[in-house]
């Protein structure tokens, strides 16, 4: 069991716009860039949302493609990326996140942020902050061959926010499965509402607050000092009981924010040693000292536990899986859920599913795949074929990052084994895709 699996979790789910970055993401130079005004577009925003009867996000977003034609400008994803670059942020965000979650492990709290915001993933994706997050979920397009958007892929509003604190709670960290919906007890959930944070501006985070602060989590609403609207706005939440606390949108250490947080990382930790799940904590803890207790195995014991598997087909009975797949719709397999994340280029990053005959499907983590001879601008997807056993004795290697909890030794060495795990392996170190990509860290 690693340390990280031993420790209490914990999440900070945060809204973007206003929350950490000033402003809404498309002013920052998208606008700007099609010679929009910013006042302008989100008048037309909501004008064509009232005659149309539909979502303002879907609105913002069939805007964006629209205005993006009528100036000739040619938008991919990779364009919408380039946006988020220069976005500028609130006093300290930027070494806000490597922080904290150094607190939270000095405290024994295994902490994670993610967003969830109605602004455009793609651009968020670009911000110099995008690595700090174990999922980004925001709203999106889907793109044609030729790379331009075509339509929204997902368009979250401030009602369906609630929804992924749900799916952050179950470790359901995509926006399709439907086994969100399946009923789970707290107590044997990826991370319980009560060790959640939610951070957001205004009034379309209301839903999200108002559900996390009824788990018994912590809602916090943020505000621009220099904006008399936002602080009336703050207060009148945190007066009618909407949030926990109301605070400005100050990240350096020493903040109100950041003394709020450590609090109830502090919290967190006290009612894991010794409330209603302090017997759950003991035996986290008990299972890591016996591990570190046998870290240092002989050389023999390691031979010996190598010779319980002979060949790939042990390995993948020990998985329960009869192969992995790329495609959504195999069964008794991994599926491997190609991701957008890019890295400098190398684009090698899949999520990881555990699927079998009798329901849906339950993540594993994620893992970073490249072909050895991989170039920039194409992802992995793209070389692996559909259906397979194993990359060993391929051109194919791996780095994988697992979430699921209750995952056993034995499971975690066939999929190091059958997927060509090069974590303790430095043959490949000189190698940029190596070097930028599979060893640079997942993009939880």
């Amino acid at each position: 069991m690693s340390e990280s699996k031993s420790m209490i979790k914990m999440a900070i789910a945060y809204d973007f716009d206003g929350t950490l970055a000033m402003g809404n993401i498309q002013e920052n130079s998208f606008l700007p860039e099609l010679g929009i005004d910013k006042n302008d577009f989100w008048q037309q925003v909501k004008k064509e949302a009232q005659d149309q009867n539909m979502s303002e996000i879907l609105a913002y977003m069939r805007l964006i493609i629209r205005k993006a034609d009528d100036a000739n400008t040619k938008i991919t994803y990779d364009v919408l990326k380039n946006h988020g670059k220069s976005v500028e942020f609130f006093k300290g965000v930027e070494e806000y996140f490597d922080r904290i979650k150094d607190y939270a492990k000095s405290k024994g709290v295994d902490l994670e942020h993610y967003i969830i915001s109605s602004g455009t993933k793609e651009m968020i994706e670009g911000t110099k902050i995008a690595d700090k997050f174990e999922t980004i979920f925001a709203s999106s397009f889907i793109f044609d061959p030729y790379g331009k958007p075509t339509w929204p892929a997902v368009a979250i509003d401030y009602t369906s926010k609630t929804q992924y604190l749900y799916r952050i709670s179950k470790g359901i960290l995509n926006t399709w499965d439907s086994q969100v919906n399946k009923p789970v007890a707290e107590e044997k959930r990826k991370i319980r509402f009560e060790n959640m944070i939610y951070i957001g501006d205004g009034e379309t985070d209301i839903p999200a607050m108002t559900l996390l602060k009824s788990k018994k989590g912590i809602s916090i609403v943020v505000y621009d000092v220099q904006n008399a609207d936002k602080v009336t706005q703050s207060k009148e939440m945190l007066e009618h009981g909407k949030v926990n606390y109301a605070v400005p949108s100050d990240y350096t250490e020493g903040s109100p924010l950041d003394d709020i947080i450590k609090m109830t990382i502090d919290k967190i930790i006290i009612e894991a040693k010794y409330g209603k799940y302090q017997s759950t904590y003991q035996t986290q803890k008990e299972k890591l000292q016996d591990n570190q207790d046998n870290s240092n195995v002989t050389e023999e014991y390691k031979e010996q536990r190598k010779d319980k598997f002979d060949n790939e087909e042990q390995y993948l009975r020990t998985l329960g899986i009869t192969k992995f797949s790329t495609e959504r719709d195999a069964t008794s397999c991994i599926y491997l859920e190609q991701d957008r994340w890019n890295d400098r280029g190398y684009e090698t990053t899949f999520r990881m599913y555990k699927k079998t005959n009798e329901a849906g499907m339950d993540m594993i983590g994620k893992i970073k795949i490249c072909f050895i001879e991989q170039k920039k601008g194409e992802h992995t997807i793209n070389f692996l074929e559909k259906n397979f056993k194993t990359l060993k004795n391929t051109k194919f290697i791996s780095y994988f990052q697992i979430t699921k909890i209750d995952i056993t030794e034995d499971e975690e060495t066939a999929l190091r084994f059958l997927l060509n795990d090069i974590r303790e392996n430095d043959e490949y170190d000189d190698q940029d895709i190596v070097k930028y990509s599979l060893k640079r860290g997942i993009p939880f």
